[in-house]
């Protein structure tokens, strides 16, 4: 083995860097702690562009620690707990920053330390104490350079108006996490119609008395008088370019024809719901879903019997996530002469009414699966995973949450595929979710590595994905 190992030291450096790129961030970190020459390799920043370092408290971070960061070249940071000093230290040590996210209480003194990362492009405040008030939305009014913004809080003051935010005019995904009421949908009218570069909108809580058909609608020119505006701005854009809608844990009336009119670009849909709602028979989902015939990508976790929505399928449908819906074999007949050709990516994790002929049939009436999400099924037996070999396409099938195939089953199944279909077999799917911050859509994808004191030589490193 030592001969092997000294062997691989002898390949171009250019190789041992795309091997490490397959590693997880615990991996490198044992690769690492070999040898100086290794140690320089893993630090190159290619292996780091798309890792976001979790700092827990950023005064037991050491000088060493803080070169060893500038060596990767980190973009991103995930701050727990932080002074305004601390910020201040990390803006002078790393001014490169591209993405910060905050996961603690913030004012806007603390805000405003940021303020000279010139690079400085997304930025995430996430926390359930986290108060939301006119002040910190005007010092976010600052960030001028922001594409992406995400405000996740279970606090915020009466009257809150979003008018300020209207400054970013370089915002493309905009995430706002808090219960919206009229008021400050009205003052989202407001923005959206102003921000010429938004593809992508993320609302969460709306109060079920507000009507979310207000924020999608041209806002007339009182609209500013109403929310204290005092520097009035004039229509960027006539028409809504959103590409991306998410409404989640809101049950609202069918949305306008106006409205819909202005979400016609809409390709990605979600409308999850976390908890039981009493509503009618028909909501703002099912009027999306009439009058938004080319969304490719969408969401109904968590929205009850997926009987409601099964006739109004989009036929050009891609992806379908229906986590913990209840399903029926009559609901995927609809399904699939609906989208059962297009369908490329489907979820039916933890869903009940899941039966061993709803399983059996999958591979015929959504020939074109690539992927597929079983967890929590227990009824995946040899026959039926074996039946999934008839999809040419197919190359992943997660089936965490449950009991697993036997050894040999497994076996068979790659041998008869070989070896395209990645099978994941997890008893726990691994999550990331802020330790603060309980809402699903602020969810970082990217790779964390979490900091700990005394320098780089202590850091934890973890993988984390998001459901």
């Amino acid at each position: 083995m030592a001969k092997v190992g000294r062997k691989c030291l002898d390949l171009p450096p250019e190789i041992l860097l795309e091997v490490f790129r397959y590693l997880t961030a615990e991996e490198k970190a044992s690769v690492r702690a070999t040898c100086k020459y290794l140690q320089q390799l893993v630090d190159h920043p290619s292996l780091w562009l798309f890792n976001t370092v979790i700092l827990q408290n950023i005064k037991s971070c050491d000088s060493h620690f803080w070169r060893t960061l500038k060596k990767r070249k980190i973009r991103a940071v995930d701050i727990k707990k932080a002074t305004q000093t601390d910020l201040q230290k990390l803006v002078c040590l790393l001014p490169d920053l591209i993405a910060v996210t905050i996961n603690a209480k913030l004012k806007p003194e603390q805000l405003h330390s940021l303020s000279s990362l010139a690079k400085l492009q997304k930025l995430q405040l996430s926390n359930s104490e986290l108060i939301l008030n006119q002040e910190l939305l005007l010092e976010l009014g600052t960030f001028k350079q922001l594409t992406h913004l995400v405000l996740c809080s279970s606090e915020f003051c009466p009257e809150i108006s979003l008018w300020h935010l209207v400054k970013l005019k370089q915002l493309r995904v905009l995430v706002l996490q808090y219960t919206l009421d009229q008021l400050s949908l009205s003052s989202l009218r407001y923005i959206l119609f102003r921000l010429p570069r938004l593809r992508a909108l993320s609302l969460c809580n709306i109060d079920m008395r507000s009507d979310l058909s207000l924020c999608f609608t041209p806002p007339d020119v009182e609209d500013c008088k109403e929310m204290g505006c005092n520097d009035f701005e004039p229509l960027c854009i006539a028409r809504l370019q959103l590409d991306k809608l998410s409404v989640l844990d809101s049950i609202n009336q069918p949305l306008s024809e106006a409205a819909l009119k202005q979400l016609s670009t809409v390709r990605s849909l979600s409308a999850s719901c976390s908890w039981l709602r009493v509503y009618s028979k028909r909501n703002f989902v099912h009027s999306l879903l009439e009058n938004l015939p080319h969304v490719s990508d969408l969401d109904l976790s968590w929205t009850g019997p997926f009987e409601e929505y099964a006739k109004l399928m989009p036929s050009q449908l891609e992806s379908l996530n229906l986590t913990s819906s209840r399903l029926s074999d009559v609901d995927m007949q609809f399904l699939s002469k609906s989208s059962g050709k297009s369908l490329r990516h489907l979820n039916i994790a933890l869903c009940s009414g899941v039966t061993e002929t709803m399983l059996k049939l999958l591979p015929e009436q959504f020939p074109s699966l690539r992927t597929l999400d079983l967890s929590g099924c227990s009824l995946l037996k040899e026959d039926i995973l074996l039946g999934f070999t008839k999809l040419p396409l197919l190359n992943q099938v997660t089936i965490s949450h449950g009991p697993h195939p036997t050894a040999s089953a497994i076996k068979h199944f790659l041998a008869l595929t070989d070896n395209r279909v990645q099978l994941e077999l997890l008893m726990e799917r691994t999550c990331f979710k802020s330790q603060s911050c309980s809402c699903g859509s602020c969810n970082n994808t990217l790779s964390k590595c979490e900091a700990q004191p005394n320098g780089c030589s202590s850091l934890r490193y973890t993988e984390k994905k998001t459901v």
